[in-house]
């Protein structure tokens, strides 16, 4: 599923032809995009300096020398603590030391290679801080400042606050009462859950009898409500009941309740018997190309091509076809990620029929701006397989399996996103 040279090559052209239309200084090129399309010789890390603590111990500077400017990103971690600083593009010209001395803020620094070309800096903290950076030009290259902030110098102020007047205590506490549950600055990561079939469409049905459409639904609350759980996401379903819904309702429901991704939930049938394994397929390539001739030669659809979270008319025809076919691949790119994720989890609790990701032009896959996959729980034709999709165990753990798939790709969307940081 990796892309192939041809595709990259198509995609770096259209980057280019977008420049040409003067989308690269506008903020329709998201810096994700641009990376991809981007040749530019990596840049080099010559050193790290560490200038001690200072400030009584609550702040500590480490100076990475670079050879041209970066782009960088920062997040936090706890259990332990530590705060992990991406370089783009970046390669390792000198030795990482580590830092343990007793006033230290950071105990280790660690590194690794990510995507090939990027370099991943993880600082091991001996206590919590807070961290910012700044880039300066310098006459040898650049210097990249990390700045680690202790925050102990806010408890000392909290305890000077509760000698003076525990009035002023007590009314700080009932405003970080107030404030504290809006502790997501993003909003919540929304997940479509699609059971199949449903109504006067019963989908395959097993010798015993049982329906795909009625265990998929059993499996699809039980999902639901495991994703409900967690306080930064929410599980919505394009069908709670025995109705039928269309393939395309069923993505325009997505869409109307703001989905993040979209899993659609089947059980497998084959005339021979003794198949068995799950699989997991998103939209095919070719499945893209004609989607995107329909959406944009439908003149009446509400959808508007967006890249960067701008719009843009669909009177220029060429600009929505560029823009539309970058969303879908950028897409594209993401159901990959997060079907593998879910393809690894379910290979702990069943076989896999295919040991890869597929692709296939499903219609409900076909949201050009939606990360989507399809899975094939099980073979609902294969008589142990389904006696194990009839049993409530059985099917807690598939929608287990998948809850931790999405949720590692959730997790890494934080990091990267600051739209649901």
């Amino acid at each position: 599923m990796k892309m192939n040279s041809r595709n990259k090559k198509r995609r770096e052209f259209m980057l280019k032809l977008a420049k040409a239309l003067g989308l690269a200084s506008s903020a329709l090129l998201s810096p994700q995009l641009l990376a991809k399309g981007s040749k530019r010789a990596p840049v080099s890390l010559l050193a790290v300096r560490d200038l001690g603590v200072r400030k009584g111990g609550r702040e500590q500077r480490l100076i990475f020398n670079l050879s041209d400017s970066i782009k960088h990103s920062l997040f936090s971690l706890e259990s332990p603590d530590r705060i992990v600083l991406d370089l783009k593009n970046t390669t390792l010209k000198t030795t990482l030391k580590k830092h343990t001395g007793k006033a230290s803020l950071v105990k280790s620094i660690r590194h690794a290679t990510r995507n090939g070309s990027d370099l991943r800096v993880v600082f091991d903290l001996a206590k919590k801080a807070k961290v910012k950076t700044k880039l300066r030009k310098t006459s040898k290259g650049y210097h990249l400042v990390v700045t680690l902030s202790s925050k102990a110098s806010s408890l000392a102020k909290k305890k000077t606050a509760k000698k003076s007047s525990k009035k002023l205590v007590k009314r700080s506490e009932k405003r970080s009462l107030v404030k504290q549950p809006v502790s997501r600055r993003g909003k919540h990561f929304v997940v479509a859950i699609d059971p199949g079939h449903g109504g006067r469409d019963p989908g395959a049905v097993g010798r015993k009898g049982t329906r795909e459409k009625d265990v998929v639904l059993k499996i699809a609350r039980r999902l639901q409500a495991r994703i409900n759980k967690q306080p930064d996401m929410k599980a919505v379903l394009t069908r709670d009941g025995d109705y039928y819904v269309s393939l395309r309702k069923r993505m325009e429901k997505a869409r109307a309740k703001g989905a993040d991704l979209f899993i659609s939930i089947h059980a497998d049938a084959n005339p021979n018997r003794s198949l068995t394994g799950s699989s997991v397929y998103i939209l095919s390539k070719n499945g893209a190309s004609s989607e995107a001739a329909r959406w944009l030669a439908n003149s009446e659809n509400s959808y508007e091509p967006t890249l960067g979270g701008a719009h843009v008319s669909r009177s220029n025809k060429v600009l929505s076809s560029l823009l539309l076919d970058l969303s879908q691949s950028a897409t594209i790119d993401n159901s990959l990620g997060l079907a593998e994720n879910v393809l690894q989890e379910l290979s702990g609790i069943n076989s896999l029929l295919r040991k890869k990701v597929e692709s296939a032009a499903f219609v409900v896959l076909k949201s050009p701006d939606i990360p989507s996959m399809l899975v094939e729980t099980a073979f609902i034709s294969n008589p142990r397989e389904e006696r194990r999709l009839n049993s409530s165990h059985y099917q807690g753990k598939l929608a287990n399996a998948m809850f931790h798939g999405i949720r590692r790709y959730h997790l890494a969307q934080k990091k990267h996103n600051p739209r649901y940081a």
